[in-house]
């Protein structure tokens, strides 16, 4: 039998002084592998957390965990804070105690843009804290404050804001909550914005609890950047841009005629107040705001293209703006309803958007197409002048072509010139824009009013403006173009002449087109009333006096008042054309408070009311008494004869032969009146006529134009009260 010797392994057959020494190498290399790992890993960290530092310092600086700021505060006095013009908006001063105070020398007036220091912060405070506590002065310039023992004073912020356009902006808003914000068209430098109500921002800290508990008055709020309104009319602009991007020769041929209201797959929508429009073009209803030729643009828009453009107008998404701002929004994808759409249309409904968000919108249609960023810092200095930063203009996005930016152009100048915003076109310096009247409850008349648009002249640089005054009891036109109209004589130096602008008894009376001196719409009887034009409006759906609220309502745009409304929320009170009648036990003539009559009158009663001293201060005509507003102090009266239990009614004269003692026969307005106050069928009207008619002068009740009988007198006064 054959011995084999048993087999060791390798590590056996080696030394063992050897197999320490491969022990120890595995070991280093083990070691050392792993220390270069951890090594990479600390490098890589310590990296990214210079990376980090660097690109957030401002963000590290401002966390309230850091100590940093206390200590720069310690050694650094806060800068300062200037209006473009140099003016101090903000500025601090140390105490006895140490302890450096925040003074702002305009008071309120900068509030929500300047903001405040307590409580984090907001506004330009917030924004440039981190250059407004550190100091950039040199060694030498610091030296000389060492040798005062004073603070280093930190750097400065130049804003873009004017001291006298913001005051302007404030006067402008009077007593109503809202916002205005004005800025160039061709930079996007924002050059005033102002919030209604605003604090006391020396007084933050002390009223911290008053304000933060105040939340339906949202003092705190910058309605600016952060309020979010229904946009009303003002988003036609919306809808007119993707009607003309889908199908411009289609945009440009389209026409509507407008009875006041239209229906579709039985949802009704109306006109402002019911005004009767007309045939109107795409341009036409844009300037006359026409709610029922917009709701069937609206409809017919491709709903995916027009999703896409808004989107592309920064719905949905945080303004190129670098303070807070709200994200504007709306809703319509291919299960919303028709009624939804057509409310979006409108700028009703669930759409809603930042009076900012409407301004950027309107710098690009001011440019050609272009949004720009917002800014309101124009540049960082150090105390000493020395400029470490500069804003230059930035753009952010093309939202529309330059084609389509020039005929929104012409759109918003057709409104000024033939629209809604007539009381602007008068200045010297061109203007257009948009209005809009945003309801936002059933209960009330009250609604939200806007004005965007822009101006510019030969020695000034396009501006744009945008205004809402909050729950008002009237429209865009008659409240936020007047406001608009003085901030732009601010920014222009335009000083009007007395009387120029005597907007308080303000009605849009008349529209005489073609100039022959006879009102467009005078009615069906007048020979030479330019029927089928499409500048055809019914003139009667007026305000007489001056309260914001519509007294006179032509559903059918004959020129005779069908009905009224006598608490301005659009549905007239008694509506004739429909057959309608009043069952309220109020006349529905008598608009007591808004057409200066009083009493009312129940089913089957008669009365004789006395019409109250609101207006009766300017006679205008041969021996025909007018108010203020050029307009007839008789107020408005039903036309055909649906008063209940057959009574007719008379601005001031009960009638029982079925004749209206206005002149109104069976439902057609004749042209005459009596004289000396007297109407015809002898019954008299207490203490409205002063003098005589004057054979074949028409009498204007509430606004209603007769036949073609009117004087030249009257209708100088008319236009005049219009701002034609």
């Amino acid at each position: 039998m054959t011995y084999y010797p048993e087999k060791r392994s390798r590590r056996e057959n080696i030394p063992g002084s050897s197999r320490k020494k491969a022990e120890k190498k595995r070991v280093r290399k083990q070691i050392f592998i792993s220390g270069g790992i951890l090594t990479a890993l600390f490098v890589s960290m310590l990296v990214y957390m210079v990376a980090y530092t660097a690109g957030n310092d401002r963000k590290l600086l401002e966390n309230e965990y850091n100590g940093r700021e206390s200590a720069m505060l310690s050694k650094n006095l806060r800068g300062k804070i200037f209006s473009a013009d140099g003016e101090v908006l903000a500025q601090s001063k140390a105490g006895d105690d140490g302890k450096q105070v925040r003074e702002y020398p305009q008071g309120k007036l900068f509030s929500h843009v300047i903001g405040y220091t307590a409580k984090g912060g907001s506004g330009v405070e917030k924004l440039e804290n981190y250059q407004l506590i550190h100091s950039d002065l040199t060694l030498p310039e610091k030296a000389a404050y060492d040798d005062r023992n004073e603070l280093y004073p930190g750097n400065d912020i130049y804003t873009s804001l004017d001291v006298k356009l913001q005051k302007a902006c404030l006067n402008a808003l009077g007593n109503h909550k809202g916002a205005v914000i004005v800025s160039e068209a061709e930079t996007g430098r924002i050059l005033a914005m102002v919030s209604n109500p605003d604090f006391d921002p020396e007084k933050v800290n002390a009223d911290w609890d008053k304000y933060v508990g105040s939340i339906g008055d949202g003092a705190m709020v910058n309605r600016v950047s952060q309020g979010l309104y229904a946009p009303g009319s003002t988003f036609k602009i919306f809808d007119a841009i993707e009607f003309m991007d889908e199908d411009m020769n289609k945009a440009m041929a389209y026409t509507f005629d407008c009875p006041g209201y239209t229906t579709i797959d039985g949802e009704m929508i109306n006109c402002y107040h019911w005004e009767v429009h007309g045939k109107v073009d795409l341009k036409a209803s844009f300037a006359e705001s026409c709610n029922s030729s917009f709701a069937t643009i609206g409809t017919s828009l491709n709903r995916d293209a027009f999703k896409k453009t808004l989107d592309n107008m920064m719905f949905g998404e945080k303004l190129p703006y670098d303070m807070e701002s709200a994200v504007s929004s709306f809703v319509l994808d291919d299960s919303t309803s028709t009624k939804e759409v057509m409310q979006l249309s409108i700028g009703q409904g669930q759409t809603l958007m930042s009076p900012l968000h409407l301004n950027m919108i309107t710098q690009a249609i001011a440019n050609g197409g272009v949004v720009h960023k917002a800014t309101v810092v124009d540049k960082v200095t150090s105390a000493s002048g020395t400029v470490l930063s500069q804003t230059k203009p930035e753009d952010y996005r093309t939202v529309m072509s330059s084609e389509v930016a020039q005929k929104m152009q012409e759109f918003m100048r057709e409104v000024v010139v033939n629209g809604t915003a007539t009381k602007l076109s008068t200045r010297p310096y061109n203007a257009a824009g948009k209005t809009g009247t945003a309801e936002f409850s059933t209960n009330t008349s009250d609604s939200n009013v806007w004005f965007t648009g822009y101006a510019y002249d030969d020695s000034h640089p396009k501006v744009a403006v945008t205004i809402i005054m909050e729950k008002t009891a009237g429209s865009g036109g008659a409240y936020a173009v007047p406001a608009v109209r003085d901030i732009l004589d601010t920014y222009f130096g335009y000083t009007p002449k007395p009387g120029e602008d005597d907007d308080a008894n303000f009605v849009h009376v008349i529209n005489d087109h073609n100039g022959d001196g006879v009102p467009d719409n005078a009615g069906a009887a007048a020979s030479n009333a330019d029927e089928g034009s499409s500048k055809d409006t019914a003139a009667l759906n007026i305000d007489t006096n001056g309260d914001g609220i519509m007294d006179a309502i032509d559903l059918n745009g004959d020129g005779v008042p069908d009905a009224v409304d006598t608490n301005g929320d659009g549905i007239p009170d008694t509506n004739v054309g429909g057959g309608a009648t009043n069952t309220s036990g109020q006349n529905a003539a008598t608009a007591a408070g808004a057409a200066g009559t009083t009493g009312a009158q129940d089913n089957g009663q008669t009365s004789t009311e006395t019409q109250t001293n609101t207006q009766n201060s300017t006679a205008a005509g041969a021996g025909t008494q007018q108010d203020t507003a050029g307009v007839q102090t008789t107020v408005q009266q039903n036309t055909t004869a649906t008063q209940n239990a057959g009574q007719q009614n008379t601005a001031g004269a009960q009638q029982t032969t079925g004749q209206n003692a206005a002149g109104t026969q069976n439902g057609t307005l004749t042209a005459t009146q009596g004289t000396a106050g007297a109407q015809t069928g002898a019954e008299a009207q207490t203490g409205t006529q002063t003098g005589a008619a004057g054979a074949g002068t028409q009498q204007n009740t509430a606004g209603a134009q007769g036949e073609a009988a009117w004087s030249e007198a009257d209708m100088q006064a008319a236009e005049a009260a219009a701002g034609q």
